[in-house]
């Protein structure tokens, strides 16, 4: 007969998310290896849950979440003027995320941008995540709900009605806040939602 090593971890490997509202959800997504946190010097790990996310921490999770082999596109070429801001750790999530279609960055003045380092939007991680899923047509109607319905992008309109469609957006008070900044605690809530879909 095999014996299998079980390691026993904590079921909270974060000093900073106990009784926090996304703590499960963290958690879980710790343990399936989609979310990382930092070590402390005391040896303690943190995930920072109510930080915000820059756009190349959240391509780095995505990857994982999927589960992606990235080196399968370590030869991509990227076409952003400012891809040498992406940061070494990241560099082969962001290639995968292109070569896949779901990072296509912004144009501004000819060239496109992939901001490594900016805040992710929640509009663009909804857009991002929407675009790994083969979701029904949206109704847009779903987003006049949403008092602030009036401040998303065109772009993201049909990526945020989908989310909403498939219950892994539900917005807050009323508003979904379309060009606020995502937390790390909102990210792994909508990878979890994903993820039981």
């Amino acid at each position: 007969k095999t014996e299998i090593p079980v390691t026993i971890s904590p079921a909270n490997p974060f000093t900073d998310v106990k009784g926090h509202w996304a703590e499960e959800m963290i958690n879980s997504l710790y343990f399936d290896g989609v979310v990382t946190g930092s070590t402390q010097k005391d040896g303690t790990m943190i995930y920072r849950p109510d930080d915000s996310m820059t756009r190349q921490e959240f391509v780095v999770a995505l990857m994982r979440y999927l589960g992606t082999n990235l080196d399968d596109y370590d030869s991509t070429k990227l076409p952003f003027a400012d891809s040498g801001k992406i940061a070494k750790w990241a560099s082969d999530a962001m290639k995968a995320a292109y070569a896949m279609g779901y990072l296509t960055g912004s144009s501004s003045d000819g060239k496109l941008y992939a901001k490594p380092a900016d805040t992710i939007s929640r509009q663009e991680a909804m857009t991002i995540l929407s675009r790994t899923k083969d979701f029904a047509d949206a109704d847009l109607n779903v987003l006049s709900a949403f008092s602030d319905s009036g401040k998303i992008a065109d772009w993201a309109r049909t990526a945020l009605a989908q989310m909403t469609q498939q219950k892994i957006i539900s917005g807050s008070k009323g508003k979904l806040n379309p060009t606020g900044k995502v937390t790390r605690a909102q990210v792994a809530k909508m990878l979890y939602q994903l993820q039981q879909q």
